[in-house]
């Protein structure tokens, strides 16, 4: 693996996940996200702001950005990885951009969302900016039925990512992820939408290995504030 650049070529392929019993597993999951959890909460404002500016630059010279003409990305929030350069950058290179939105009393569902301006983003759940309920949304079920190339915004906008990106508590070098817990992600990615995944984090984010059941989902490239990887 490279750092600080993006490997050329097919990225798509991912190794098997880390056995172990789901007792376990589960256990080692939540501890290590108590563990993230309170790295980012004590990371100061300032380093954490800088930071995050460092990591959407690398992110915005990647080729997996360049050639992504629809991409699903996230708002952050609270101690997560600021996105708002990543935003701007696509909205002012007309890019298709997809944001979340959870779906009202539907625990771990969100529809993505196409999204032409800040605009369109209202404040929802969890402290989360999101787009207006006005605006039409593709979910999980549309991508398992392989409707999703029936779902699409009011300007026409198909539900085809080129690249999605993923905020997560922990990912590790080959591409394991860490996720809250919710399965908003997960519920995507197991209804087989197919498209080149990133994990968007900080540097202190990733580890060697995490505990990963065969079904967890994984990623084909890295960006943090130090380095860029394609997996």
């Amino acid at each position: 693996m490279s750092e600080k650049n993006t490997v050329q070529g097919d990225c798509m392929s991912v190794p098997p996940a880390s056995p172990g019993s789901p007792g376990e597993l589960a256990e080692r999951k939540q501890a290590l996200r108590e563990r993230m959890s309170t790295l980012r909460r004590e990371q100061p404002a300032h380093l954490a702001e800088k930071r995050a500016e460092a990591a959407q630059k690398n992110l915005l010279m990647a080729d997996c950005w360049r050639r992504a003409s629809s991409v699903a990305l996230y708002v952050g929030i609270k101690d997560e990885m600021d996105t708002s350069l990543l935003l701007d950058a696509a909205w002012n290179e007309g890019r298709t951009l997809w944001l979340p939105r959870v779906r009202r009393g539907q625990p771990g569902i969100m529809d993505f969302v196409a999204c032409s301006s800040r605009e369109q983003l209202r404040p929802g759940p969890f402290g989360l900016l999101e787009p207006d309920t006005d605006l039409p949304g593709v979910g999980p079920e549309d991508v398992a039925a392989g409707a999703a190339h029936a779902a699409s915004s009011g300007s026409g906008n198909v539900f085809a990512p080129q690249l999605m990106i993923l905020p997560g508590l922990a990912f590790d070098l080959t591409g394991g992820r860490l996720g809250y817990g919710g399965g908003y992600y997960d519920r995507f990615l197991e209804a087989g939408l197919d498209c080149p995944r990133l994990g968007f984090c900080f540097d202190f984010q990733l580890v060697p290995s995490l505990p990963l059941a065969p079904w967890d989902q994984r990623v084909h490239h890295l960006c943090t504030e130090e380095r860029m990887l394609c997996l």
